[in-house]
Parts: C-alpha cells; sequence; structure tokens
C-alpha cells in the first residue's frame, strides 16, 4: 500500500478533530507565509484538510484579494469539513476538488498562488508533487516541509528561499 493511500486512511479516520488538533499550528504557518507572499487572484490550497487556510484568510481579510479559492485535498472526510467552511466563507467564490498533488487535475499556469502546507511530508513522489505544483502556477508556490524531514535540505540546497520557520516546520518559496 502507498505512502499516500495510508495517509489518506489515516486522515479519513481522523478528521473530525483535525481542527482542534492542528488549528493553531495551522495558523502560525499561515501567518508567516501569507504575510511574505500575500494571496491574490485565483488562489489553489493543495492539502487544505478541511479548509483552515481560508478560515485564516477570511478571519485576516485577506480572502478579498482572492477572486477565486480551490482548495484541493485526498481526503473526502477532510474535504466534507471543507466544504461546510467554504459555504460559509465564500460562497460562490470558493470550491473544493477531490485529488492527489502528485496528479494535480488542473490545467497549466490555472492559478496565481499556490500553497501547500505540510503535504509534500505525505507523498509518495516528492519531486512529483512539487513539478506538479510549479505546472499549475503561473507565479508564487509557497511549500512548508516538518523540519525533522532531511528532504528540507535538499529543498535548501536547490536554491529555495526560505519565508519562515515555525515551532515544527520550515516554510519556501518554490516559486
Amino acid at each position: 500500500m502507498s505512502k499516500g493511500h495510508v495517509i489518506r486512511e489515516r486522515y479519513e479516520a481522523t478528521y473530525s478533530g483535525y481542527d482542534e488538533l492542528y488549528r493553531v499550528e495551522q495558523y502560525e504557518k499561515y501567518l508567516k507565509a501569507l504575510s511574505r507572499a500575500p494571496p491574490r487572484g485565483r488562489v489553489l490550497d493543495a492539502g487544505c484538510g478541511t479548509g483552515l487556510l481560508a478560515e485564516f484568510m477570511a478571519t485576516t481579510r485577506m480572502l478579498s484579494n482572492v477572486e477565486m479559492l480551490t482548495c484541493l485535498d485526498y481526503s473526502r472526510g477532510m474535504l466534507s469539513i471543507a466544504q461546510w467552511r467554504l459555504n460559509n466563507i465564500c460562497p460562490g467564490r470558493c470550491n473544493i476538488v477531490l485529488g492527489n498533488v502528485e496528479e494535480l487535475p488542473f490545467q497549466d499556469e490555472a492559478f496565481d498562488t499556490v500553497y501547500s502546507f505540510t503535504v509534500l511530508d505525505l507523498v509518495d513522489d516528492i519531486e512529483k508533487a512539487i513539478g506538479e505544483l510549479v505546472r499549475v502556477s503561473r507565479g508564487p508556490v509557497i511549500v512548508s516541509l516538518l523540519k525533522k524531514l532531511r528532504y528540507k535540505d535538499a529543498l535548501i540546497s536547490r536554491g529555495y528561499r526560505i519565508l519562515g520557520v515555525t515551532s515544527k516546520d520550515v516554510i519556501f518559496r518554490i516559486r
């Protein structure tokens, strides 16, 4: 069974408590990243989970600069919460898509800004996932990785710019 399948099954079993467990940690990443690379135009949240990034953008008034927010996740359970959240925050300007960051179902350069927070840690092929994130963006691609993972060193050696560091993550600007 692939790493992605195992992760999806874990999130399907735990999605109802995700916000309570991770909201503070996720908001810390969002604050660092979005203050340095604010959302604009058509935005993709690749690995959106329960839609916490949309909630953060709404509470900080950053959502007003977003023409359309697309939230993609691999877990139907997570997307069920994200759908409820988006219906309340930005009906008509936000949508959800079931999908995998290693095979994004979007055209080249479909988005002005792409965010993917602590998702690359969970994929089977990180190079493929990075390639897909870059392919669908015509602007910045912002990702975070757990500090403890060795792959972050490979991103540093490739010259990707570090936008910030949180208690658990390193945030990079890939493009």
